[in-house]
């Protein structure tokens, strides 16, 4: 299967010319930073228009997202943004996504993404990832403090991408703390590199106890591992067929990443999604360069 390399340079894409709205994204400068940060993104829409409805899919990767002048309220699996000039920033972390979450966003509004890899935050943060976030419906993220406010202004405030991204990557520069979990480090490449590994077959690789191996991925990726290993699988499938090789039909997509049919395929994207793979594929949006998949209602 041939499969071309997805761009690292930012790449601009207007999304909505009415409300002048775009989309970003762009690595990291600091190579080194890339093992922990897989990209940033810059959405924005400058004027007022109807509210956008989105859905966001299940996905490993996990982000941190910063509002400017706007105030999210959540409810399970849902939140909704409205402009707010009395909130200076609002953070929000997603954390490893499981199911399909919705959003309802009014503009004008305008939003930094940092999407990390897998284990990203892990290597910032001095605490476990499940005491810093245990509220399973608010997602707000303020563990970086009035620090992080001074930087959010200064990145608002430069004008070009290039000058947002140096003061972002500066800042999680200072705040690199190497995660020591080398046990988890090597699950987590192990699933990543394997087409499909069960929780079984990764306990024997690693000579460790299955539950042993459930609370790291609990303690530090607030998930289970059965769950980590069902979205990676999942996000490979949709990576494949959108990304590299959408004429492809739905059973070779389903077999080049070890679903035992189509029909498993179809069950395991319902169950992600709500919705059927086709309808799925159809109404998906692939923004920026990088692996950034959303739907408009």
């Amino acid at each position: 299967m041939r499969r071309n390399r997805i761009k690292a340079l930012a790449l601009i894409i207007p999304i909505n010319k009415l409300n002048q709205e775009t989309f970003i994204t762009q690595k990291p400068n600091k190579t080194f930073l890339r093992n922990y940060i897989s990209y940033y993104y810059f959405h924005e829409a400058s004027k007022e228009a109807s509210c956008k409805h989105m859905a966001f899919y299940p996905n490993t990767k996990n982000a941190l997202t910063i509002y400017k002048n706007s105030k999210t309220v959540f409810t399970p699996f849902h939140a909704e943004t409205v402009p707010d000039n009395d909130s200076a920033f609002s953070f929000i972390y997603s954390g490893v996504q499981k199911r399909v979450r919705t959003a309802t966003i009014h503009p004008p509004f305008n939003k930094i993404g940092i999407v990390f890899q897998e284990l990203g935050i892990n290597h910032f943060i001095e605490d476990t990832l499940c005491n810093i976030t245990q509220d399973t419906v608010d997602k707000s993220f303020n563990y970086y403090g009035n620090e992080f406010t001074v930087i959010c202004e200064l990145v608002y405030a430069a004008t070009t991408i290039t000058e947002k991204v140096t003061i972002l990557d500066d800042f999680f520069e200072s705040k690199y703390n190497a995660f020591q979990e080398e046990a988890l480090i090597r699950c987590i490449a192990l699933i990543l590199d394997s087409k499909k590994i069960t929780v079984q077959e990764l306990a024997e690789t690693t000579q460790l106890h299955r539950k042993t191996i459930l609370r790291l991925f609990k303690k530090h990726l607030c998930c289970s591992t059965k769950e980590f290993i069902d979205i990676v699988q999942f996000r490979k499938a949709l990576n494949d067929y959108l990304l590299f090789n959408k004429d492809a039909s739905f059973t070779t997509v389903a077999l080049d990443n070890e679903y035992y049919d189509q029909a498993q395929f179809i069950q395991h994207f319902k169950k992600l999604t709500g919705i059927n793979p086709k309808a799925f594929f159809k109404d998906v949006v692939h923004l920026g360069s990088e692996d950034t998949f959303w739907t408009f209602k």
